[in-house]
């Protein structure tokens, strides 16, 4: 009997699992034994770790930097309470908080902030829709735009309208009304901007009201309804936009035509709205005009102008990096240019600017490109800021994502290491791996082979810094998913401190509303607005010493005039 044990435990040890021509027991198939291959760096004996920045390993390196960051903080306290005559609202579709920190180290160093980071107050807002816990663009852009939480993929509409339903969507109970709709009541202009397809989701929330946000033009339009396109030339805010900036020409022009740079269009119902927008703006004596690529853009004289609509592209704009720069305006070019034009209205204005293809980016795993998009939000962030002069002070910029990626930066990457490279080395199957990784996403077949097990990246160095190199999805997905997480907010100008902390989504409409003065009447507002609404100063500290001028003359006229008697 000893012996048949013997022999079975015998037999148990050598039935091992060869893994990569290594043999071990069941457990190699995740765990290598030793001297298989290449090791992990800490493990050579003559391992040196790495070393920080010179000055950084002085104390009073961090203690002098402490100091400045705290008199910085400091000097935030100091809240501006003032009337936001401007509103300048910029979405960074995608820009989760792990793409903020990996862009920042793209740009060269863990360091450095972005434009809009340096903004005095921050936050973190909830991105959920009322139906699912990782939302898209639509449900999370009703939120900033209207104040309103909705149902994944509706636009403009209450949760009550489940998505794809044309007939509640008409229903004038179910409808939405954005800070657009607000601004122009109240006399003050507004534009959208944006690097995607204009009918795109995001940007669609501000003028329009849809069951589905898919239906951008009338090719899968069910009876009844009006399509996004059509809404933003014939709708109630789209007709009275100011400017109109962005992609997506393939929705206005019917079938068998061609936009002005040869891009075919898509419309069965045979009208060309460029067209219509033209005769549309033409009868109400607008000096208008329609722009179709950079050069036209930038030779618009904002004085001659009232109305400006711009298409660049039949689909979204292109990436920046890939984009005929000749050809295609920048975000920059685009927001500055509408800034021009919106400025004029002494009454103020509205502004919503999408950096929406970061977003796309990482749907596709491109991690490099989502990076360098986000710098050009950076960039167009910066640019206003420098534009608006002393006018940012009566401007509230606000800058935040609709919902977050599931980008992650992993692993121990020593200090100043390439973002884009492989940052540490796994003990396990003895390769290095990529610090940036997605949960899910098209790439997986890239990087892990059909049998099981990583691909090499060493194998691929050669091409980290391609545009269209993609990161690893440890899920294989056909497009990679947004992710649940809180995204930041940050804010500058009039009552930006009401955005610090955490909150829901819809929290940021409500603040830009309380802000600016917009919205109905049942809501909250400040003794600025109510100042502003009677034709006074919109700056209550002014007011306030108005007052105290004529409590110290009533108190002193009596006395004066019984000393005169």
């Amino acid at each position: 009997m000893m012996v048949l044990i013997c022999v079975l435990l015998l037999t148990s040890l050598c039935a091992h699992i060869t893994v990569h021509g290594v043999t071990g027991s069941p457990l190699s198939a995740f765990v290598t034994v030793a001297n298989s291959g290449p090791t992990h760096p800490m493990d050579n004996p003559d391992w040196v770790p790495p070393t920080g920045p010179t000055r950084e390993k002085d104390r009073e390196y961090w203690q002098a930097s402490g100091q400045a960051r705290l008199r910085r903080q400091l000097e935030h306290s100091r809240h501006n309470l003032n009337v936001a005559k401007n509103v300048i609202i910029f979405l960074g579709d995608g820009l989760s908080i792990p793409t903020l920190a990996a862009t920042r180290v793209y740009m060269g160093g863990e360091e450095l902030e972005l434009s809009f980071e340096t903004f005095p107050h921050t936050g973190l807002a909830k991105t959920y829709c009322i139906n699912y816990q990782v939302s898209d663009s639509s449900c999370t852009a009703a939120a900033i735009l209207t104040g309103v939480k909705n149902n994944y993929g509706t636009i403009g509409v209450s949760g009550h309208v489940p998505l794809m339903n044309c007939p509640l969507s008409l229903q004038e109970s179910n409808r939405l009304t954005s800070i657009l709709k607000y601004a122009q009541e109240d006399g003050r202009s507004t534009g959208i901007v944006t690097n995607t397809r204009i009918t795109h989701a995001t940007p669609a929330v501000a003028y329009a009201v849809s069951g589905a946000r898919y239906w951008e033009d009338d090719t899968e339009l069910p009876p009844g309804c009006e399509d996004i396109a059509s809404q933003l030339i014939h709708g109630d805010i789209g007709t009275n936009l100011t400017v109109a900036l962005g992609g997506g020409s393939r929705h206005f022009y019917p079938t068998g035509t061609s936009d002005s740079n040869g891009e075919p269009g898509r419309r069965t119902d045979g009208r060309n709205l460029v067209n219509d927008w033209i005769q549309l703006t033409t009868a109400r004596d607008l000096r208008a005009q329609f722009v179709h690529d950079r050069t036209g853009l930038l030779a618009v004289q904002p004085e001659r102008v009232d109305r400006l609509f711009g298409l660049f592209s039949g689909n979204h704009m292109s990436y920046r990096m890939l984009a005929d720069q000749q050809r295609e305006p920048s975000l920059t070019e685009m927001t500055l240019k509408a800034l021009e034009i919106l400025e004029r209205n002494d009454r103020g204005f509205v502004l919503l600017v999408e950096g929406g293809r970061i977003d796309h980016a990482h749907h596709d795993n491109l991690a490099k490109l989502a990076l360098d998009e986000t710098v050009e939000l950076h960039r167009a962030v910066e640019h206003t800021v420098q534009h608006l002069g002393e006018k940012v002070q009566e401007t509230l910029l606000l800058v935040t994502a609709d919902h977050s990626h599931t980008l992650t930066i992993g692993g121990y990457p020593v200090r100043g290491n390439d973002i884009l490279s492989t940052g540490d080395f796994s003990r396990i199957d003895r390769m290095p791996f990529f610090t940036l990784t997605y949960a899910n996403g098209p790439s997986y077949s890239d990087h892990f082979y059909e049998t099981g097990g990583r691909r090499n990246p060493d194998d691929m160095r050669n091409r980290y810094h391609d545009p269209d190199f993609t990161y690893p999805a440890a899920v294989p997905y056909e497009d990679e998913t947004h992710g649940g997480d809180d995204v930041a907010v940050f804010a500058q100008g009039p009552w930006a401190h009401i955005f610090s902390g955490l909150y829901e989504q819809h929290v940021i409409g409500h603040g830009l509303m309380y802000a600016a003065c917009l919205g109905p009447d049942t809501y909250q507002q400040s003794d600025a607005c109510r100042d502003r609404l009677r034709g006074g100063t919109s700056k209550p500290i002014q007011a306030v010493k108005h007052l105290l001028v004529m409590l110290v003359l009533f108190a002193y006229l009596p006395k004066h005039s019984f000393y005169n008697m």
